[in-house]
């Protein structure tokens, strides 16, 4: 799977990621769970955005299976 966030305001890529089945590994989130896409934009996505630095309410995100 694939990860890609886009601003907003410029609708431009601000971070991609190849590696999101190692992260939902890392993180023992199965993507047939029934709760996967809040359990994805709670765990992951709210780590990224920490460790990045990023306004959630700035931007959108993509998730390619």
């Amino acid at each position: 799977m694939k990860l890609k966030i886009y601003s907003n305001q410029s609708n431009k890529i601000i971070l991609h990621n190849n590696n999101i089945n190692e992260i939902l590994e890392l993180y023992n989130i199965n993507i047939n769970n029934n709760n996967f896409q809040e359990l994805f934009e709670e765990e992951i996505l709210g780590d990224i955005f920490e460790e990045y630095n990023i306004n959630s309410s700035e931007v959108y995100y993509e998730l390619i299976k």
